[in-house]
């Protein structure tokens, strides 16, 4: 006869267990895990008070030391995939989670190393909205502190604090850049997040989002009637510009395109041949043939393109913007149309078509 593994009475042949004291124990189980998961994020938790009511359903259940232990190391895993149920952890409850598992949890448990990796990713995500809405901030510099607070107090490495306040950095650029328009404000902000935390334009541009900020400045500067002055222009520029013009921008590494137009005649021939004596034969040929035009598209250099004023300038030569009668955009370049009457397509690849596009146009209409 079998033993009941729960209250040592006979189970009956080849039994391990009474299906009334299975039922119990699982119930059992089932409460210690519910009420830990509740107590781990509440603000008045008393860790006696949990202890006293696990050993009491523990008792009950017939539940071992083992189950015990497995049910708070279940309910704690339970407690933090709640509190991240809506992607946010907020500090109040990373701090509840914290103390729960300082006071009550077994080092080493596998479900409760997962449920840490999922509270250390809430607590990272938590911290990068902190440091987005820090970057966008108005002047003054209170959100700034707050964020030095939260960054001391949340155990990341000098290293893992730098990549998050990088990444943040970015982040907000994607955000006042949404509606393609960058205040002065926004600008303001952030550069003084830079400045605030140490980090210099090589940090936050491996993306070219500092690029961005500055083209997105550029932009806002000229269609205001504002001549740049940005670093986008230092060094040696070999273009010959007119007295009158300023240069606005210069893209390195552009692909110049031209559309050239191809001659070719097309036709077919025709031939019979008439004996006129014995040996001699007469050909007459018929030929009929129609001239046919077809359009390439050909890469004829690469080098800088420049934006001034006045003109565009690609490999020493100039078009006056109020030549060209069309201004085409692409996802990753800009086309222009001349007004000539053999005029063609030219194309600029440079790999950002909407700022060359947007500060072309703005150019032109200066």
């Amino acid at each position: 006869m079998g033993r009941c593994r729960y209250c040592g009475e006979n189970a009956g042949f080849l039994r391990s267990q009474h299906g009334e004291c299975g039922e119990r124990h699982d119930e059992g189980v089932r409460r210690m895990t519910d009420l830990v998961a509740e107590a781990a994020t509440a603000s008045d938790f008393s860790r006696d008070a949990l202890v006293r009511s696990l050993e009491s359903i523990a008792d009950v259940a017939r539940a071992d030391a083992g189950t015990v232990d497995a049910a708070i190391s279940g309910g704690w895993s339970l407690a933090v995939e709640d509190a991240m149920s809506d992607g946010v952890l907020s500090e109040a409850e990373e701090t509840r989670l914290k103390e729960f598992r300082d006071a009550l949890l077994s080092a080493g448990d596998r479900r409760v190393a997962e449920a840490e990796r999922i509270m250390r990713h809430g607590a990272v995500e938590r911290l990068e909205n902190e440091a987005r809405t820090a970057a966008l901030a108005d002047a003054g510099g209170e959100r700034l502190h707050e964020l030095d607070r939260s960054l001391s107090a949340s155990g990341l490495g000098n290293e893992d604090i730098r990549a998050l306040l990088v990444v943040s950095w970015e982040s907000a650029v994607e955000a006042a850049l949404d509606d393609h328009v960058l205040t002065v404000e926004e600008e303001s902000a952030l550069a003084r997040y830079l400045d605030h935390h140490g980090l210099s334009v090589a940090d936050v541009n491996d993306d070219g989002a500092h690029t961005k900020v500055a083209q997105a400045s550029v932009i806002r500067d000229i269609s205001e009637g504002k001549l740049p002055d940005r670093e986008n222009l230092r060094g040696r520029v070999p273009f010959n510009l007119m007295k009158s013009e300023t240069l606005a921008w210069v893209m390195d590494g552009v692909r110049y395109y031209e559309t050239v137009t191809r001659r070719e005649r097309r036709g077919s021939s025709h031939a019979v041949s008439v004996r006129v004596a014995r040996g001699l034969y007469y050909s007459p040929r018929t030929f009929s043939s129609r001239s046919v035009e077809r359009e390439e598209t050909l890469h004829r250099d690469t080098g800088l393109l420049g934006f001034t004023t006045k003109h565009l300038y690609f490999a020493g030569s100039r078009v006056r913007y109020d030549r060209i009668v069309t201004f085409e955009p692409y996802s990753d370049g800009l086309g222009i149309m001349r007004d000539a009457q053999t005029a063609k397509p030219q194309t600029f690849v440079t790999g950002d078509g909407w700022f060359a596009y947007n500060l072309a146009v703005s150019l032109a209409r200066m």
